[in-house]
This record gives C-alpha cells, sequence and structure tokens, in this order.
C-alpha cells in the first residue's frame, strides 16, 4: 500500500479529532464557533422554536453560533464519511471471499437460503471496484451528514427532557430551601442568589433559578419580569406553572411563606407518587439488562458452540464474544444505567466537592497583629507562621494516618485503593515468572494470579464501603432527630449555640461524637457557621451538605432558627424514607440479578463439564445418502474428535469470571444507586464462579498430533501440547490396541504448564523403521520430582505415580491415537 492510499484518512482524523476536541477543550471549542460563523453565519436562519430549545437545554451559546457549528459538523460529516466509506467498502471488498467461504461451512440448511457456495468468487474489474468504492463512499457520506445535521438538533431536545426529569426531582428540595429561608424573614431575591450560588446541591432546580438572578444583576430587570422569563424558557411544565403562581403571590403582595409551605407539601406528595414510575422504570432496565446480557449472551454462547463442535471452527467467535462484546455491552449498560439514575435522582453523590467550595469566616491558623520575637533575636513575619502551621498540619495528617489507618479509610474508603492496588500489582509480579516457565505465558496460571489479586482489592474496598455506608446511612438517618431537639429549644428561647450545648448531652447515637466535635470548634473559637461547614467536610454527603447549606445560610439571616431546623428536619426525614422506601423495592432487581448469575453459571458449568467431555473420539461417517439427508458436511461427523476442549474450557472459564465481575457491578448500581456499591456483590460473584471452577474443573490436557513423524529414534512435529498442571508427553505402541497399556516407546523430559509447540518425544525403549499406529498420552507428574515414573495398568479415576491425565469423555482412553511415518 503506497502513501497516497492513506493520505485521505487524515480528513477522517482531522474530522474526529476537531469534534473530539471540541468537547475536551474550551479553547478548541471557541476556534470551532469563530470558523463556523465566518463560514455559515450568513446561511442561518431564524428559528424561534430551536432557539427555545437551547435556551430549555441551558446551553451556553447563541442561536447563530450552534446553527453555524451545526452546518460546519454536516460539512465535516460529508467528507470524512465518505472517506471512510471508502476505505470500508475497500475492506469489505477484500475479505468478502474468505468470509463466504468460512461461512459455507455452515449447515446447508442455512447456507442454501442465504445463496452461500463454496466456489463462491468475487469478480470485478479496477473500474468497478472504484465504481463501487466511490459511490458507495458518496453515498456513506451523505447519510453520515444527515445523521450529524439531525443528531445536532436532537441533542437539544433530549438535553432539555433530562433537565425537566431532574428539575422536578429536584423541586421538592429546592421549594424547602425557599420555604425555610422565607420564613427566616430573608428577602425573596437574596434567596434566589444564594439558591444560584449551590447549583451544584439543589441540581438543575437552582439552575433554573440562576436565570432569574442573571436577568436582575446583569441586565438590570426587576424581579418579576425575570421570574416570567426564566418560566417561558423552563423544560419543566410544573417547574413554569410554579413560577407563574409565584409572580401572581408577589405581584398580590399574599403571604410568600404560606405559598411556599403549600407548594412543597404537593411537591413532596409528587415525588412520593412520581417513585413508582422510577420504581417501574427500573424493573424494565432489570429485566432488559436480564433478557440481552444474561440470557442472550448464553444463548449466542451455546449457538455458537453448537456450530464450533458440527460445523466449522467458531472458536474464535466465542473468543470475540466473551472478550470483547460481553466486556464492551456491560460498560456501555453500567453508563446507560448510570445516567438514568442521576436523571431519576437515585445516585448518591458525596456532596465533597460543594462543601469544599464553601467557606469558613473563622481562620483555622492564627494571624498575630503583632510580630513575634525568635530565639536567635530575628522576627517571625506572619508568612514564616502560616508556613510553619501549614507544615504541622501535613505532618499531623500523615502521623494521624500512621496511628489511625482504618478510621482514614474509614472516613474516606477510596483512599484504601491507593494501598490495596500497589499490593496487588506488586504480588502479580512477584509471582508472573512462574507462569512464563513455558513457552509463552501460562494462561491458566496468569488467571489464577489475577483473580485473587482482584479478589483482594474487591473485597477490602467493599468490606470498607460497607462499614463507611452503614456509618454515613446511621448519620444521616439520626440528623432529622438533632435538627427536631435543636428547634424544639430555639421556640423555647435559647439560641443554636446554646441548644447545641444542650443536645450533646443526650443520646444521639451515631451523632453524639459528632456534635462534641461541632461543640469543641465553638469552644475554640469557631462560629456556628465554621462548625456546622466542618461537620460537612467530615460526612460528605448530599443530604448533610444541603442541611448544613441551609442552615448557615438562614444563620446569616435571622435568629429565628425554630421553623428553618423544623422545615429541615421534615426534608432529611423525607429523603431518609424515599430512600429506605427505594431500597426495600430495589432488593428485588438485585435478586433478580443473582438468580440470573446463578443461572448462568450454571448452564456455563454444565456445558463445561457435561457436554465437552461427553464428546465422543471418533463418529463414523455416514453413508453419502445419509448425508444429503441430513444437510451437513461429512466434516462435521470428524470434528468432534478435533474439539480443542481446553481452550473451551479456558473460554468458558473466562466467560464465568467476566460475567461475575460485571453482573456485580450491574447489581450495585441496580440495588443501591451506586457503581461503588457493586464492588461487595462483584467480589461474592466472582468468589463463587472461582470456586466452583477451581473446584469442578479437573487438569486438562490437549494434544495435536495429527501430522506426527519418526526417523527411528524421536517422534517429531507433534504440533502442540497444552497441560494444565504441567507432565510429561509418552509415546505407547498401540498396534493391539492397548493404548497406555501398551509397550511404552519413550517419554520427554517434564514440561511445565502451558502451551508447547513443535514438541520432540524421545523413544528410550524402541525405534520406529516403519509406519506404526501410536498413542500420545499427556502423564502428570504426581509426586513432584520431575521424573517420568509411570507404571501400568491404568485404571479410571484411580490414583498411581505419574498417572495419565484423565480423558474428558466416559469410558475414553487417555491420549491420542495417531498414525507415526517413519520418514528415515
Amino acid at each position: 500500500m503506497t502513501v497516497h492510499w492513506l493520505l485521505p484518512s487524515v480528513i477522517v482524523v482531522l474530522a474526529v479529532g476537531a469534534w473530539l476536541g471540541g468537547k475536551a477543550s474550551e479553547r478548541i471549542a471557541g476556534g470551532l464557533n469563530r470558523i463556523a460563523r465566518v463560514l455559515f453565519g450568513r446561511f442561518v436562519s431564524p428559528s424561534q422554536d430551536r432557539k427555545r430549545r437551547l435556551e430549555a437545554a441551558f446551553i451556553d451559546t447563541t442561536y447563530r453560533t450552534y446553527a453555524a457549528k451545526t452546518y460546519l459538523f454536516t460539512l465535516l460529516g460529508l467528507v470524512a464519511g465518505a472517506v471512510a466509506g471508502a476505505y470500508l467498502l475497500a475492506g469489505v471488498l477484500a475479505v468478502l471471499e474468505p468470509v463466504v467461504h468460512a461461512l459455507s461451512g455452515l449447515p446447508k440448511t442455512m447456507t442454501r437460503p442465504l445463496g452461500i457456495h463454496p466456489d463462491f468468487r468475487l469478480v470485478l474489474s479496477a473500474r468497478g471496484r472504484w465504481a463501487i468504492m466511490l459511490g458507495g463512499g458518496a453515498l456513506i457520506g451523505v447519510l453520515t451528514a444527515l445523521l450529524a445535521y439531525v443528531l445536532r438538533w436532537r441533542l437539544p431536545a433530549n438535553t432539555a427532557e433530562v433537565r425537566r426529569r431532574s428539575i422536578q426531582e429536584g423541586l421538592p428540595r429546592t421549594t424547602a430551601f425557599t420555604y425555610a429561608l422565607s420564613r427566616g424573614g430573608m428577602e425573596f431575591p437574596q434567596i434566589l442568589r444564594i439558591l444560584g450560588r449551590n447549583r451544584a446541591v439543589y441540581g438543575e432546580a437552582a439552575n433554573e433559578m440562576s436565570v432569574a438572578v442573571r436577568e436582575m444583576d446583569l441586565f438590570g430587570r426587576d424581579m418579576i419580569t425575570a421570574l416570567k422569563r426564566m418560566g417561558r424558557r423552563t423544560p419543566s411544565d410544573q417547574f413554569k406553572t410554579f413560577t407563574e403562581n409565584l409572580t401572581s403571590v408577589l405581584q398580590s403582595g399574599s403571604n410568600l411563606s404560606v405559598f411556599l409551605k403549600e407548594q412543597y407539601e404537593r411537591f413532596r406528595e409528587d415525588a412520593e407518587d412520581r417513585q413508582k414510575e422510577v420504581l417501574e422504570l427500573l424493573a424494565t432496565i432489570a429485566e432488559a439488562y436480564v433478557t440481552i446480557l444474561v440470557a442472550g449472551m448464553l444463548f449466542l454462547i451455546t449457538i455458537l458452540l453448537v456450530f464450533g463442535l458440527t460445523t466449522t471452527d467458531t472458536l474464535w467467535a466465542l473468543k470475540l464474544l466473551i472478550y470483547v462484546m460481553i466486556p464492551l455491552a456491560n460498560l456501555g449498560f453500567a453508563v446507560f444505567l448510570q445516567q438514568k439514575l442521576d436523571v431519576l435522582g437515585i445516585a448518591r453523590r458525596s456532596g465533597g466537592e460543594v462543601i469544599d467550595r464553601m467557606t469558613a469566616a473563622t481562620p483555622v491558623y492564627s494571624s498575630p497583629e503583632i510580630d513575634s520575637r525568635r530565639a536567635d533575636g530575628g522576627i517571625a513575619t506572619d508568612r514564616d507562621n502560616r508556613r510553619t502551621i501549614a507544615l504541622y498540619d501535613r505532618v499531623s495528617r500523615i502521623k494521624e494516618l500512621l496511628r489511625s489507618p482504618l478510621r482514614a479509610f474509614l472516613w474516606d474508603p477510596a483512599k484504601l485503593l491507593w494501598l490495596t492496588i500497589p499490593v496487588a500489582l506488586l504480588a502479580i509480579g512477584v509471582r508472573l515468572p512462574a507462569a512464563l516457565q513455558a513457552e509463552g505465558v501460562t494462561v491458566r496460571m496468569l488467571d489464577d494470579y489475577l483473580i485473587q489479586s482482584l479478589l483482594f482489592v474487591l473485597a477490602t474496598y467493599a468490606i470498607i464501603r460497607e462499614l463507611y455506608k452503614r456509618r454515613i446511612d446511621r448519620i444521616e438517618a439520626a440528623t432529622p432527630e438533632l435538627l427536631e431537639r435543636l428547634a424544639s429549644l430555639n421556640e423555647a428561647g435559647m439560641s443554636v449555640v446554646e441548644g447545641l450545648d444542650r443536645v450533646r448531652g443526650g443520646d444521639l447515637g451515631v451523632l453524639s461524637p459528632e456534635v462534641d466535635r461541632i461543640w469543641r470548634d465553638v469552644e475554640y473559637g469557631a462560629n456556628v457557621d465554621d462548625s456546622l461547614i466542618r461537620f460537612g467536610r467530615r460526612v460528605r454527603t448530599t443530604a448533610i451538605t444541603r442541611v448544613v447549606t441551609l442552615l448557615t445560610n438562614a444563620m446569616r439571616a435571622s435568629g429565628d432558627m425554630g421553623p428553618v431546623l423544623r422545615i429541615a428536619s421534615e426534608q432529611a426525614r423525607s429523603e431518609v424514607r424515599l430512600r429506605e422506601q427505594r431500597r426495600q423495592q430495589m432488593f428485588t432487581y438485585l435478586v433478580v440479578i443473582y438468580v440470573s448469575f446463578a443461572v448462568f453459571l450454571v448452564i456455563i458449568t454444565a456445558v463445561n463439564q457435561v457436554l465437552v467431555p461427553a464428546l465422543p473420539e471418533t463418529v463414523p461417517t455416514p453413508s453419502g445418502d445419509d448425508v444429503a439427508r441430513l444437510g451437513a458436511s461429512p466434516d462435521a461427523f470428524t470434528r468432534f474428535g478435533d474439539v480443542n476442549q481446553a481452550a473451551y474450557t479456558l473460554v468458558f472459564f473466562h466467560a464465568a469470571l467476566l460475567q461475575a465481575v460485571f453482573a456485580g457491578f450491574i447489581a450495585g448500581q441496580l440495588g443501591e444507586g451506586s457503581l461503588r456499591d457493586g464492588a461487595k456483590h462483584a467480589a461474592i460473584m466472582l468468589t463463587v464462579a472461582y470456586l466452583i471452577v477451581v473446584l469442578l474443573s479437573s487438569p486438562v490436557a490437549s494434544i495435536s498430533a495429527e501430522f506426527a513423524v519418526s526417523d527411528g529414534d524421536r517422534v517429531s512435529n507433534v504440533e502442540s501440547i497444552e497441560l494444565s498442571e504441567g507432565g510429561f508427553v509418552a509415546v505407547y505402541d498401540d498396534s493391539g490396541s492397548d493404548g497406555v497399556d501398551g509397550q511404552l516407546l519413550g517419554h520427554t523430559e517434564y514440561l511445565p504448564p502451558g502451551t508447547h509447540s513443535n514438541v520432540i518425544i524421545p523413544l528410550q525403549n524402541a525405534t520406529l523403521t516403519e509406519e506404526t499406529d501410536v498413542r500420545i498420552v499427556v502423564h502428570h507428574d504426581t509426586d513432584g520430582d520431575e521424573r517420568f515414573g509411570y507404571t501400568p495398568p491404568y485404571r479410571a479415576g484411580a490414583g498411581g505415580v505419574d498417572r495419565p491425565y484423565e480423558p474428558l469423555s466416559d469410558g475414553a482412553r487417555p491420549g491420542v491415537s495417531v498414525t507415526v511415518q517413519y520418514i528415515g
């Protein structure tokens, strides 16, 4: 292939690079916007419908720029699609004949309807090939351009739909926040500004509020006009109705707090009703997963196995399915499910990023107003003091980690991975040389090392994660009770600080140490706001972050915190109740995943341990009339003895392990709303699959010696020998069909586990001077001395020194029978 054949591919690379670069870099995106406006800006026609769609999707670009960029991507899609299509068609023409010849090995009942013939030949002139490539490439380019144009204009609609669901899911929390601050006496424009600053906490509903804030602060519009504009552009009809009612209340001078309370209670009831729809959607998703990615994959594996045993070699297709399609399909499903969980508000986020951005007014270090003298007569500046304190803080954190590592991991389970992953990699590196003794890599040994290391990482993380999660659940469950007590004390005339001092003497369960730490911060000079912010940084959940955000902003507006605390308590209790109901309902889907995995594992084990071993070594070939009547090739009957049983065993072993890992993480997503919670399910399923495979699978050996020859003193041209546990290869005289009980002609030295190619078997006890029937048998090294010591007779299932590998078929003899050609 010359260089000029590769030049058009540069266009495809540039087009794809421009698209990906625009998503990854704002600078590249800005450059593409300018190019698009220059080239296509004058061709953009106004469209109010599309403009409203962009506003509803909250896309931060103008309609003219977005439309011009759509034209640019359409042009890039046309050119890149045409070039890629031409390359694709060239590749199809190149592999068409081999593919047809491979498919011709299928049964005639399948090939005849498809018109597949073994003597198929593709005859095309050079002009015909160019016509197909250029014409087909142009057609593919047009389709790609059309698809790019349609998808670009569908994207805002899809994004708006996602935002609509998110807005409606977050309305109860946003309304509760607004109601609480309104009851605390804060002005409504200031409430909107606070919501706009906490969009990461309150989601898309707060994003909508930020539109009104921008209209007021940036464009100078009054609050009513800003709210009306916000209502016109929102994708949620429910939020639009709320905005219209809100503007009416503000214009009429009615009691805003009463209105917000009524709206909050209505939205909370709607959220409980909407949860039923969410659970039904999750049930559909779970059924789709079981049907497609468990039962469907199992069906494909079975079909490919049957074809591989009877028609043509499908081991490559099985490997493609198990090693590529199953992982990609599960990863794609996990991404899709996570997006759905985010939209439905089920995904449980940490909230740590938001709480970290909240500023504490009380400094964590002292700032001396006067310089302090050093012992050597110098003066310690404020910069030196800060540097010293920062160094002390870093050293203190390291000392705390070393003094109590378990506590540090319980606060942040992800930190454990920084320890366990290097340990697992080190263990693999230390044990890896043992897997490299044979030619290439001993896959079964490498599997053991990888699986054991993965189990170590998953199991340790799952245990710490479960302890962390249970602790957080107890904290969130106890938070409403704490807020209720503080509300009662505040309504009785106590301040929040006095209330904290009073409640810390009571039994708050898991919250008692946290309340003590909050009070200790106050005693050391911090205000209550900062103490609550530090409490939120320690817990780092979204629910606690919302409580901290509400209380800190309310305390800055008013000292009458009783109503605010009660609202926060009601909202926290409502979220805990909804989460518990959701967890109970989603437990059903968790059981479904476990049952489906058990079925997958049972069938794979049955195929691996029952069907494949039951295959006969030889099958009589039917007569010509019978073959024609059956619609099969005569080679289909001889394939039973040529099946690489060791290869199938390894592939099914990997299928069970991969399914265990992916099904475990999907179970965590469906059952508990987080991929991280799937670590424990993946560890459980992987352990079960690994133990079943290890306990039920017997050592296997595979022999390929169809064209073996002898020069008298040795047998050579043995294509490959595969041993799962190492051993010896021996040759027996099989002229009397005695097999392993016949005369031992010779044997190899010890062979380590793995695959060995072009094996040579020395003949220590005899010489071969003519064509002879022999039996090649693989033996264990049962005593571990790496010296061959087998003595007949052979009894199936019995022990013995260096006994043969057991045949996979019941009643069969060990090894394979081969006619060795004498070459002198």
